[in-house]
This record gives C-alpha cells, sequence and structure tokens, in this order.
C-alpha cells in the first residue's frame, strides 16, 4: 500500500490517536478492535516510510512527524464532511452527475461551485470523487464519471475540454529562509534546490515539471496532496511548487512566504474535461453552465 492509497479509516485512526493518546482508545473511537487498529498504524507506518508513533507505558504517543500528518488527517476529514454535506444537499430528482476533479479543483474551487448548483439546480444529484489529472482522465476512460476537472499542461487523447479557471504556481518557503527575502530568484537556482512536489500525475507536478525542464532537476520529495506540501515546507523540508490557490491563507497569515520567480513560466489553464467518444450528459452540460458562470 502507497500513502496515496490511505483512505477515511487511516486519518479517522490517525485523528483519534492524537486525540485520546492510546491505541485502545482510537481504536474505540474508530469503532476498530484495537489489533485491527495497531495492524493499521502499522501498514501506514510502512507505507509512509517512518514513525507516526511510540508506544511508551503511559500509552501511544505522536512523533514529531506523526503530529504534521495528524494535523493533515484532521484537514482531510474536514474536507471530506464538507464535500459529504454539500452533494447531500444536491442529492433530489433531476438527474446523477458523476464528477471527478483534480486536488486543487476539488478543494478550492468545487465547493463554491457546488453551493451555486445546489441553488440553481436543486433537483440534481452530484457525486464527487477527487483524484490527480491522470486518475481523473482514467475515471473518465472507464465510465467511472461523466465530467473531469484537471489542471495539468495537457489534455489526453480522446476528450474533448473547455477552460473554465486560471491558476498559477509560487515557490514557497518558510518565512526564515533566505528567498523570502532575497529578491528575485534565479530559475536555475529553485530547479537545483531540494524542491517538495506533488507526486508523479498530478497537473501540479507536470507544470511544475515543464517550467523547471530547461535548467535541470535537483532532488525531489513527492507528497501526495497540496495540504501535505505546505506542511512539509513549513516544517522545514524545503522549498516547495504549489497553486497559490492552495496556499492562499498561509501566504497572507506569514505562515508560509512566497519566493520571487519572475524567470519561471508557472501559469496555467484549468479545464473540465469529457469523453470524445460519448454526448455529454444534459446534467453535466447544466453544471458545465454553472462553473462556467461562477468563472
Amino acid at each position: 500500500m502507497a500513502v496515496r492509497d490511505w483512505d477515511l479509516r487511516h486519518y479517522r485512526l490517525l485523528a483519534a490517536l492524537a486525540a485520546r493518546g492510546s491505541i485502545g482508545a482510537a481504536a474505540r473511537e474508530t469503532g476498530m478492535a484495537q489489533p485491527n487498529a495497531s495492524r493499521l498504524l502499522e501498514q501506514m507506518e510502512a507505507s509512509a516510510g517512518f514513525a507516526l508513533a511510540r508506544r511508551t507505558p503511559r500509552g501511544t504517543e505522536l512523533t514529531d512527524r506523526g503530529r504534521v500528518i495528524a494535523g493533515l488527517a484532521a484537514e482531510v476529514l474536514e474536507a471530506a464532511d464538507s464535500v459529504t454535506r454539500a452533494v447531500d444537499a444536491l442529492e433530489r430528482d433531476r438527474g446523477t452527475l458523476h464528477v471527478c476533479a483534480s486536488m486543487t479543483v476539488a478543494e478550492h474551487l468545487m465547493p463554491q461551485w457546488l453551493a451555486a448548483a445546489q441553488q440553481r439546480l436543486p433537483g440534481m444529484s452530484v457525486t464527487l470523487d477527487v483524484g490527480n489529472s491522470d486518475e481523473v482522465f482514467d475515471r473518465l476512460r472507464s465510465g467511472a464519471a461523466d465530467l473531469g476537472f484537471v489542471e495539468g499542461p495537457t489534455v489526453q487523447t480522446g476528450f474533448r475540454y473547455l477552460e473554465v479557471a486560471r491558476d498559477e504556481l509560487v515557490v514557497i518557503v518558510r518565512p526564515d529562509h533566505p528567498w523570502a527575502n532575497d529578491g528575485d530568484v534565479p530559475p536555475n537556482e529553485v530547479a537545483a534546490a531540494g524542491l517538495v512536489v506533488r507526486e508523479p500525475g498530478s497537473g501540479t507536478r507536470q507544470t511544475a515539471d515543464l517550467a523547471l525542464a530547461p535548467y535541470g532537476a535537483g532532488h525531489r520529495f513527492e507528497v501526495g496532496s497540496n495540504a501535505a506540501l505546505a506542511a512539509s515546507v513549513a516544517a522545514g523540508l524545503g522549498p516547495g511548487v504549489v497553486s497559490r490557490l492552495a496556499v492562499q491563507l498561509a501566504l497572507r497569515s506569514g505562515r508560509l512566504a512566497e519566493a520571487r520567480t519572475p524567470g519561471l513560466r508557472l501559469a496555467r489553464v484549468l479545464r473540465a474535461v469529457w469523453s470524445a467518444s460519448a454526448p455529454l450528459p444534459r446534467s453535466a452540460e447544466d453544471f458545465l453552465g454553472i462553473v462556467t458562470h461562477a468563472g
């Protein structure tokens, strides 16, 4: 199992462990038998490649890295609850729409689109899946989704698309990093740094790789979400490249700082995509009308 395959059971266990301080109490809170909870934690540690918790005579306490991941777990669970509430609010008799969106779109644009759809299309039932851009195309190709939203620089063969928004990536650092106050950072210096980046298949990663390709590539530390990337940069793992949408609050608050990199082409287009081999369902057309109006 890879970290990207963790589901809500994993995140619930980690959040409960952070709150309760013992594997037994966390197991009870999440409705698991204690041996099952222990095995699940061991699987998480194996896939992460480092210890998330340490066992003590007084119970089980999270490691420093475990606390970082537990904080992100709480954000994942809150986001899942928000999506569930939004989708439930749309469940009426108008029709069903299966949507798959890449992470930046799902986290920062989809909630307002769903809220607008609730007002203007009250009879529509929407099912939302979240994956990276490559996974969105896979879901559309298999028929598991009617409509997708991606953030990569290209559209795969066999799909139609509509540009729905614009975005840009930013290079982020801790406020005490030299790049936070050093003026313009040359592209070759960014490329040579030990960057924190999204996983292969992510539209954010594809855009970053394309922008940095002419300048070579240094070490890359890969993470599976925007929140994990921001937390990793804040923890001191290195500069990161991420959507401005994903870190705008952290930049405003001063928790993170933006490095000025005028030599890098980090602007991108966000697109709705669907299969070219089948007509777009009426529910998808209606939802696209909401999206384009909101944009």
